[in-house]
């Protein structure tokens, strides 16, 4: 998963490992919760702008050849939440 690539820009850069589900709301060092991200887009993400959270998950779940509801209950999964079955979401 580690590369020099920002995968929100695509720019070419030292990268910051970003949890789409903070640390300090129980979020999890797992891949599915896991953005590379150039530090301009680490900074916005923070200040509310893009990528947002929905486009984060959305990014991630193409890495991991998942839906993006497949990327969403798993992080809940991992954080300690009842989730319910897997359906096909986008």
């Amino acid at each position: 998963m580690r590369s020099n690539t920002c995968e929100y820009c695509g720019r070419q850069c030292n990268i910051e490992p970003h949890h789409v589900f903070l640390r300090g709301s129980g979020g999890g060092d797992i891949k599915e919760n896991l953005i590379q991200l150039c530090s301009k887009c680490h900074i916005n993400t923070h200040a509310g702008r893009m990528p947002n959270k929905e486009e984060c998950i959305s990014i991630i779940g193409k890495r991991e050849h998942l839906y993006a509801g497949e990327v969403y209950r798993i992080n809940r999964k991992a954080m300690g939440y009842e989730v319910g079955e897997n359906k096909k979401e986008t």
